[in-house]
């Protein structure tokens, strides 16, 4: 594994307004609305604060069914993490429909699944500094037996690694209630971040979810409402919130109201 010393440093992408697809309400930029920015800064906050007494600092993002904003929110809560001057990995584990690649537009042809298969080594296939202090590891080409390669001993290996190399490791995984990958990941790092998506998602699946994740013994760190609608703003300023993020800490198994 190469250190943060060592590594060379890949051409950064521009978030600079309107040179960039991105850059339209997807990944957090400069131009992005400030009530966007300040809700993804919250959820950084209260993350944060969770992993401060855990030994781990790598975090399962995932959702109880697909299109309930997790990737994107994987995406800019390691965005914004890097903000802050640690270092960041970010590591697609959706073998099944990856994500992260198109979003930073980044190569697939190494990745997870070639470092998994013995192909690759970490350093060919990492993706560094595709914004300060974020390196990501994409899904890789697909593979036909992705729970067999992530409950793997190669993983496990894998997640030994780069927690010492990186302050914070944000994971993509696939629905819980799809299939089991997000729990095996999940069981080797500090726990799972769920994301909810206002209006879509439902009380039964994300019930489901927090029952599967108990029954696994995960811990669920939080749970991001994504596309909350508020009436007032969090500071009181009266804004109207038409997209935003919420988060709360239900604890092991808690159930919800």
């Amino acid at each position: 594994m190469a250190t943060k010393a060592t590594k060379t440093k890949q051409k950064q992408i521009s978030f600079a307004p309107g040179k960039s697809k991105r850059s339209e309400g997807i990944l957090v930029n400069a131009s992005s609305p400030f009530h966007v920015i300040e809700s993804f800064k919250n959820i950084r906050t209260n993350l944060l604060f969770t992993l401060a007494t855990r030994e781990s600092k790598a975090v399962v993002i995932s959702s109880s069914m697909p299109r309930e904003g997790k990737s994107t929110t994987s995406a800019n809560l390691a965005i914004v993490l890097a903000q802050t001057g640690a270092q960041v990995l970010l590591m697609d584990c959706d073998l099944r429909k990856p994500t992260i690649n198109r979003l930073f537009k980044l190569n697939t042809q190494k990745g997870l699944t070639t470092i998994l298969c013995g192909i690759d080594k970490i350093e060919e296939a990492l993706n560094e500094n595709v914004i300060p202090n974020l390196d990501i590891i994409t899904s890789g080409p697909v593979s036909p037996n992705p729970s067999e390669l992530l409950g793997s001993k190669r993983m496990s290996d894998l997640l030994s690694i780069v927690q010492k190399a990186y302050d914070y490791i944000i994971i993509d995984a696939p629905p819980i209630n799809v299939v089991s990958d997000a729990i095996i990941v999940a069981k080797q790092t500090a726990g799972i971040v769920l994301v909810a998506r206002q209006g879509q998602s439902r009380h039964d699946y994300l019930q489901k979810t927090i029952e599967n994740c108990r029954f696994a013994d995960v811990d669920i760190l939080g749970i991001v409402m994504n596309e909350a609608k508020s009436s007032a703003s969090y500071y009181g300023y009266g804004y109207n919130y038409s997209y935003g993020y919420g988060y709360a800490n239900p604890g092991r198994g808690a159930k919800q109201g």
